[in-house]
């Protein structure tokens, strides 16, 4: 038990990059799965000098974690105390059974031969053939079980004690199954109803082809493959089969589709057709391009469409960019003229070309380092709006892209936590990337949600102000497809609570399970001493220890806020004698915020974050138009939802656009920083200037004034309350890229690939390690 609670203090102090607390220690030492420590007294004394020694090493290297640890070890020795006074039980002695005469002789025979080798014996049976091989062949015994219990029915006092005994056992087997908080895996029911039931006449005609066979166990006995016909088609793509959620969608986005009425469509992997026959419906284009890799196979489904004028099936897949850019050339889109800009050409919005694709599959293909072959060819399409590649050379071209909704979340975060890299380029290249229809999540259980999230009265806020831009564009939600939050906020717009003004509230993963416990114990339904009581126990000492770091934090938080409004006050009245008084006392705010101790100050971190990126609008997602459509598996096939993202493009900032020869190599120098910095998201920008090149943050940082301009921004305190990477905007981006272009003493383009390569690859491995909510919660 003491080493148990030992290794657990170290993988939260150190590993985990979370403090351990007293209520952690105690929740472990309650387990139930702790409750197997042997009697024996020389092995729990052994137990004890390990966590000793243990202790005292921890001791040397963090004084609170010892601290916390020896309170746990007096906790120890009381629980110890009562464990070591076990009831006596008869010591079992290990006797041999005495052996006969005749047994004797039998040993004697049998030791004066040697025992014959495995090998020996594989020879021996090789040379008498098959008659010996089914002669010795021996019916492979089974595994002894424990013997079931008949009881009787005649009510006897033999039939009550086997019940009594039955029960008990049936309780213990009770008791070893608890329950997991992982989500559960994929059944084979599950992959069933992947495909059926096809609730459309789309999917009934997909389902027939039995190309997707392979996700319908029990349909064939052939192991789920797919006829030799069609075994050379992509098996794992999903398509949009529902003509009333394409009719709910397009009706959704039409004021903003209107101005590419009679456009060039570009639609890469249109598959079964649904989706590209209503846009065509709707845009009336001149021409529309069909990109299928798998023509042969979707054709027929295609026909309708391929009979309108200017319709054409072209079979090549418009993902592999040899054969997309073979098609982007006069003999297919006479109607449309390359550009060739310079770094002082400011690219154009091009509303006579659209794009659409589909780049949804199940399972997901990873790709190289890429999670999957979408998230690679996502990040290929941003970046080709700043380098005017692919299609981006006819100017800035709109996308519809049909995607996983695991691959949204890299380019339109939510929160600050998972605002990485391809985010941070996507806010610098596109002038709006808006989420238009997707499941929703706000359902599931919070035990399976994932780890990150953040402030409600953030998330509800955010709702409200999409709701208030909705309401003043005359956009209204089809019946049926508002999400939970939307329904909540337009319901009780008056009770929304702004963001910041109240401690952090997160929806915990166990929170309704905590409150149907506690429910439960007040009506008498659980027993002091059971597991259902020990679980509800474990859940309050969890939820009343978050809640009052929270409200910790909430009041740290107000106190700088304070300092920075009464800087802010003081800087605009030049008064420099109240700025010298502000920074001292921001000293000692600084002091007692690096006393909460690295897991508040994680938490401090991210909540403060999220609070900064709300106010600045700095991400995507803040500044939608509209609230995404929910939209149900069963409108796909197979039954996997996919998500619709609208990428409208913008020119990129003048020092992102210089690329190339006979450039300044700004921007292909702004690609290699980007790369750096964000490896780094959770550090501040004026340490991580200094991993770049050393000096870099005397000169660069003071210069940008977006950094500690409090009203651009930035934060004008130095120290532990520095901006964070993942905090700043995409202006501040382009204000650190222009300030390092213009340091004399900068590093060459080649020297920096060098000199950051090997340090890059080093802080991949240490992305995971970031401050945030503990992972419980």
């Amino acid at each position: 038990m003491l080493s148990r609670v030992r290794n657990n203090a170290v993988r939260r102090n150190f590993g985990l990059g979370q403090a351990p607390c007293i209520s952690s220690i105690i929740t472990t030492v309650t387990c139930p799965s702790t409750s197997g420590l042997s009697a024996n007294s020389r092995v729990q004394q052994w137990h004890a000098r390990r966590a000793y020694r243990s202790t005292q090493a921890l001791e040397a290297k963090k004084p609170s974690a010892g601290q916390m640890m020896r309170e746990a070890m007096g906790i120890l020795q009381s629980v110890g105390a009562a464990d070591q006074t076990p009831e006596a039980k008869p010591k079992r002695t290990r006797t041999r059974k005495a052996k006969t005469a005749e047994e004797d002789v039998v040993n004697q025979d049998e030791t004066a031969e040697p025992k014959p080798t495995r090998r020996k014996k594989a020879a021996d049976s090789a040379e008498d053939g098959e008659e010996a091989k089914v002669e010795n062949k021996e019916p492979k015994k089974k595994r002894a079980g424990r013997p079931r219990i008949h009881i009787p029915e005649d009510g006897s006092a033999e039939a009550l004690k086997l019940a009594a005994k039955l029960a008990k056992r049936e309780a213990a087997a009770a008791a070893k199954k608890r329950p997991s908080l992982k989500p559960a895996k994929i059944s084979r029911s599950d992959e069933q109803s992947m495909l059926r039931p096809c609730v459309d006449p789309m999917q009934e005609r997909l389902y027939d082809t039995e190309l997707w066979s392979w996700l319908d166990y029990g349909r064939t006995s052939k192991k789920g493959l797919a006829p030799a016909a069609v075994r050379k088609y992509d098996r794992t793509r999903v398509h949009v089969t529902s003509e009333k959620m394409v009719d709910d969608v397009l009706e959704y986005m039409k004021p903003t589709l209107t101005r590419h009425q009679g456009c060039d469509i570009i639609d890469l992997n249109p598959g079964a057709g649904v989706w590209s026959t209503k846009l065509n419906d709707l845009l009336k284009p001149r021409t529309h391009l069909l990109l299928e890799p798998d023509a042969g196979f979707y054709e027929p489904m295609l026909e309708p469409l391929l009979a309108r004028d200017g319709s054409k099936l072209i079979a090549k897949d418009g993902l592999v960019w040899a054969e997309l850019l073979s098609v982007l050339t006069p003999e297919y889109l006479p109607h449309q003229k390359e550009h060739h800009y310079s770094a002082d050409d400011v690219p154009e919005r091009n509303d006579t070309l659209l794009v659409t694709a589909n780049l949804g599959s199940y399972p997901k293909r990873r790709y190289a380092s890429f999670a999957s072959a979408t998230a690679m060819i996502l990040y290929q399409f941003n970046h080709a709006i700043r380098s005017g590649a692919l299609f981006q050379k006819y100017g800035l071209v709109r996308m519809l892209l049909w995607l996983d909704d695991e691959d949204k979340a890299a380019i339109l975060p939510r929160m600050a936590q998972r605002r990485r890299r391809v985010a941070v380029d996507a806010e610098l290249n596109c002038e709006s990337i808006t989420h238009v229809a997707g499941p929703d999540y706000s359902n599931i259980d919070p035990s399976k949600r994932l780890w990150f999230s953040r402030d409600i009265n953030i998330d509800r806020s955010s709702a409200l102000a999409a709701l208030q831009r909705m309401r003043e564009a005359g956009i209204q939600t089809p019946a049926g497809r508002e999400t939970k939050i939307l329904r909540e906020v337009s319901q009780n717009s008056d009770s929304v609570v702004a963001a910041g003004e109240t401690p952090i509230t997160y929806d915990f993963r166990h929170q309704a399970e905590y409150e149907e416990l506690l429910k439960d114990f007040e009506k008498g339904k659980i027993a002091l001493a059971s597991e259902e009581y020990k679980a509800m126990i474990r859940m309050r000492i969890q939820i009343d220890s978050a809640n009052k770091r929270f409200s910790n934090i909430h009041n740290n938080m107000a106190n700088f806020h304070r300092l920075v409004d009464e800087w802010r006050i003081a800087k605009a009245a030049n008064d420099d004698k109240e700025i010298a008084s502000i920074m001292e006392r921001y000293k000692e705010w600084e002091k007692s915020f690096i006393a909460l101790g690295s897991t508040a100050c994680g938490d401090w971190f991210v909540q403060r974050d999220n609070l900064h990126l709300w106010k600045q609008k700095s991400m995507h997602w803040d500044r939608r138009a509209i609230e995404p459509l929910v939209i149900q598996s069963d409108e796909f096939f197979p039954h996997v939802p996919l998500s619709l993202l609208d990428i409208q493009p913008k020119a990129a900032h003048k020092v992102l656009r210089s690329m190339g020869p006979n450039t300044d190599r700004s921007g292909d120098m702004a690609e290699v920083l980007m790369r750096s910095i964000m490896a780094y998201t959770n550090s501040s920008m004026s340490k991580v200037l200094d991993r770049l090149a050393p000096g870099a943050s005397e000169f660069v940082y003071p210069m940008c004034k977006s950094l500690v301009d409090p009203d651009r921004g930035g934060v004008p305190f130095p120290g532990a309350a520095e901006i964070t990477v993942r905090g700043m905007s995409a202006w501040q981006f382009e204000d650190v890229l222009e300030q390092w272009m213009k340091w004399p003493f900068r590093p060459a383009l080649q020297d920096l690939i060098s000199q950051l390569s090997d340090e890059y690859v080093e802080a991949e491995g240490e992305e995971a390690k970031f401050g945030g909510v503990s992972p419980e919660f």
